[in-house]
């Protein structure tokens, strides 16, 4: 047959930054106070509803997982979240900060952690 080409039936996409669009509600799969978000990459946020900061724009997402709440905030507005908290229902909490590293990498840094309660 001259003049066929042949078209792939699958195209791999490229990679692409997490987004909340990516996970529904930002409902990360066994994410609470205890896991390690070191390699998780940066997670956008597309539908920022409270104003964590205080500067009458919002930035922040809050998600009640099945056993957690998750608060991620865009501390400096620039659509990826730069912190999150979260609080299992056992009472155990953690915090992290989005880190860019000096060689380019990055990683998100677990800041506080604890339990509230008795």
């Amino acid at each position: 047959m001259t003049g066929w080409t042949h078209i792939p039936t699958h195209i791999p996409e490229e990679p692409h930054m997490i987004s909340s669009g990516d996970l529904p509600g930002l409902d990360l799969p066994n994410v609470d106070a205890h896991s390690d978000l070191g390699s998780l990459g940066s997670v956008e946020l597309h539908d920022p509803t409270q104003d964590l900061t205080g500067d009458g724009i919002a930035d922040t997402e809050t998600v009640h997982g099945d056993h957690s709440l998750e608060v991620w905030t865009d501390m400096d507005h620039d659509g990826t979240a730069d912190h999150v908290s979260i609080v299992d229902d056992s009472g155990d909490y953690a915090a992290w900060e989005f880190h860019h590293n000096p060689d380019g990498t990055t990683q998100w840094v677990r800041t506080d952690q604890g339990h509230i309660g008795k």
